[in-house]
């Protein structure tokens, strides 16, 4: 349930964005500004306010917002950041709707520029701001453009996808459009101090003229809001692709002194995509390729199955790399289409998929470049068989008419009802008039083999998604633990989980004259540990002992273990002897770790001593239903080849773990069950416990 302030605000976005009258204040840099409304077909009323100027762009002035004939639904400010403050203010005062800030120098410059901020955000209101630090907003669905340079023509559309873009450099890229995207709405948000991504989300969401998101965003903002918001997209089945900066520690640093945002852990936030149904990707040319892909397919794509068409040998085997790189399929060739397609190739060409159909440039009484009706023969032939999705080889031309190829391609994808695709083998060859009958025909054109595959992948997987129940979206707001921290350790860790409903193998924890007298009560072999808060990694330090076959093995190593606590001066405060856990199959861990921005989070992976050098894992944001753990543990190569029963009984234990972290979240910080020891005949047990508390 968002606040009665959010909601305030999210309406007068939507005034913002397709507004009736649009007031614009500042000087002389306001020239293109007036170009690129007029350019866009604004209809609507184009107010300008300026003490100083007559006129500006053919428009009179007005000396002041409060001059202003009516409220205007939509303003872009063209001044300083002080006088930005007090503008924000005045319109607000009269009732307008949103404004976008173009002045930078507020929350991502120190302290004065961060007091400059909070003042903005007294004096809006409910006003809608963009920015500060925003290079304005187009929406062509409604003629609007609130842009401070005349570097192109919004022409008007009907539908297309989505842009929201925190950095004005990167809106500025899509606004350029050098690859095809046709974006209808883009968005610098900048600053974002009160429209924050969520805001635009769930607006943008909610209009069935957007036909994909695309979002370019440092840091997530409110990610409780955010949740919200991707109900409305997950709602109506709309993609949303993700990429975030701040991936590395140094890119992380260059997002806070950018705009002030917290980029926070990378594998939380691609914990949060996965649980709100984004797609997330990492590069730039992902992200236009993504959304094209998803804007023209959807949800179309039902598999992964793929055939690709070449007439490179090379470009075969580059396409077969990236495929198996991606999760893609490439079946066979059915011996049926087999059999139709070789009386239709040169007899030197090779049946397979990916298929190099061995073209030649010229002549039409044999399979060629320029020999349109032969090629649209062997594309329908290839696309009898039953694919997900298919993918010609070609840049599509240069014509107004595309190349003999595109045209095939196209009328085969057409009669065939295949979600279709071309891809350029470089990501510069594509022209404009290629995308402009791709786009008509519904055909994705993608630039850049590798990106290009990327991004069929991506649609696969967002549509894979529409066959999983839906998780609860809601996410547990962040509870960091006030004041200090500290690490429990071995034997108190367990003993508090114990009290979770968590088994552990027997036990004693004695001090050190009683060790071996504990050892033959549990029974040889048995582990010997050395436990102390100081020492919260035993192995890596030599407090650990596995296998002790008898009394001699145990005093051995007890005496070996002494001596490393005595030389780093540390005194344990007791010995845990247990017994040996044998028979094992696989070593998983089921963890905890918090956020104070996205709250807690399950980690389930591949365990043991090599923990953190292992990319076997899966992160869940909690709450985590049961349905995402079973999933998550099917995935991972530690557990996908376990015992279906197994498997099962180590998600009971995840599952226990994840609600003792909900239930204790105001004060649980991390807690590690590593190894949790699956055997041969099926028990799931945990051996070792680490908790990490506050408050």
């Amino acid at each position: 349930m968002i606040s009665p302030a959010r909601a305030a605000r999210r309406a007068n976005l939507r005034r913002l964005l397709a507004p009736r009258s649009v007031a614009l204040v500042g000087g002389q840099t306001l020239e293109p500004s007036i170009e690129m409304l007029r350019r866009a077909g604004f209809g609507g009323a184009i107010r300008v306010v300026n003490p100083f100027r007559r006129e500006i762009g053919g428009i009179a002035c007005l000396p002041s917002v409060a001059d202003l004939p009516e409220p205007p639904d939509a303003a872009f400010l063209g001044v300083n950041r002080n006088l930005t403050v007090q503008v924000v203010r005045d319109l607000a005062a009269l009732g307008a709707g949103g404004a976008v800030c173009f002045a930078a120098g507020f929350g991502e410059m120190g302290a004065e520029g961060q007091r400059l901020q909070a003042d903005l955000v007294a004096a809006a209101g409910d006003l809608a701001v963009a920015g500060p630090n925003s290079n304005g907003l187009i929406n062509r669905l409604d003629r609007l453009a609130l842009w401070p340079m005349a570097d192109h023509d919004p022409a008007p559309v009907d539908r297309g996808p989505a842009i929201i873009s925190q950095s004005g450099g990167i809106a500025h890229a899509f606004v350029r459009d050098r690859r095809g995207l046709a974006p209808a709405v883009v968005a610098s948000t900048g600053n974002q101090v009160l429209l924050d991504v969520a805001d635009w989300l769930a607006v943008l969401g909610e209009d069935p003229r957007v036909t994909a998101i695309g979002i370019f965003m440092e840091g997530p903002g409110d990610v409780a809001a955010l949740a919200e918001a991707a109900g409305v997209t997950r709602g109506r089945n709309l993609p949303v692709v993700v990429l975030k900066s701040g991936r590395s520690a140094l890119g992380a640093e260059m997002a806070l002194t950018h705009t002030g945002a917290l980029a926070g852990d990378d594998d939380l936030f691609g914990a949060l995509c996965e649980r709100l149904g984004f797609t997330r990707v990492t590069t730039l040319p992902q992200l236009f390729e993504t959304l094209k892909a998803l804007g023209t397919w959807g949800g179309r794509v039902g598999g992964n199955r793929m055939a690709v068409l070449t007439v490179s040998g090379a470009a075969r085997a580059l396409f077969a790399d990236a495929a198996v790189d991606n999760g893609l399929a490439l079946p066979p060739v059915s011996a049926g289409v087999a059999a139709a397609l070789r009386p239709l190739l040169p007899e030197f060409a090779h049946v397979s998929n990916p298929l190099d159909y061995n073209a030649y440039y010229t002549g039409m009484d044999v399979l060629s470049l320029e020999n349109e009706p032969a090629l649209s023969e062997c594309f329908r032939t290839v696309l009898r068989d039953p694919y997900d999705v298919a993918v010609a080889n070609t840049d599509g031309g240069d014509g107004a008419d595309g190349s003999p190829t595109l045209r095939a391609w196209i009328a085969a994808a057409r009669e065939t009802g295949t979600p279709a695709a071309i891809v350029a083998t470089m990501p510069d060859e594509m022209s404009a008039e290629a995308h402009r009958l791709c786009r008509e025909a519904g055909v994705a054109a993608l630039q850049g083999l590798e990106d290009g595959v990327a991004a069929i992948a991506a649609a696969v997987r967002h549509a894979a998604r529409r066959g999983l129940p839906p998780d609860d979206l809601a996410i547990l707001p962040a509870a960091p633990p006030s004041g200090q921290t500290r690490v429990l350790h071995e034997e108190a860790s367990k003993a508090l989980l114990e009290g979770a409903g968590i088994a552990f193998p027997r036990r004693c924890f004695v001090n050190a004259g009683e060790v071996v007298a504990a050892a033959r009560a549990i029974g040889f072999p048995v582990v010997l540990k050395g436990v102390s808060a100081a020492v919260p990694h035993k192995n890596r330090f030599g407090a650990v002992a596995v296998g002790l076959a008898d009394a001699a093995a145990v005093e051995a190593s007890l005496a070996a273990m002494a001596a490393r606590f005595r030389d780093a001066g540390i005194a344990p405060e007791g010995y845990l002897v247990e017994e040996m856990v044998t028979g094992g199959a696989a070593e998983v861990i089921v963890g905890i770790k918090s956020s104070r921005i996205y709250g807690h989070a399950l980690i389930l992976g591949r365990g043991g001593v090599d923990v953190e050098a292992s990319k076997d894992a899966a992160v869940l944001l909690l709450p985590a239903a049961r349905g995402a753990i079973d999933r998550a543990l099917a995935e991972l190569a530690v557990t996908a080849g376990l015992d279906p029963a197994a498997r099962a009984r180590v998600g009971d234990l995840a599952e226990t773990v994840a609600a003792h972290a909900v239930a204790n979240r105001e004060t649980l910080v991390a807690l590690d069950l590593n190894p949790v020891i699956v055997t041969r005949d099926g028990r799931v047990v945990a051996v070792d416990a680490l908790v990490e508390t506050g408050g």
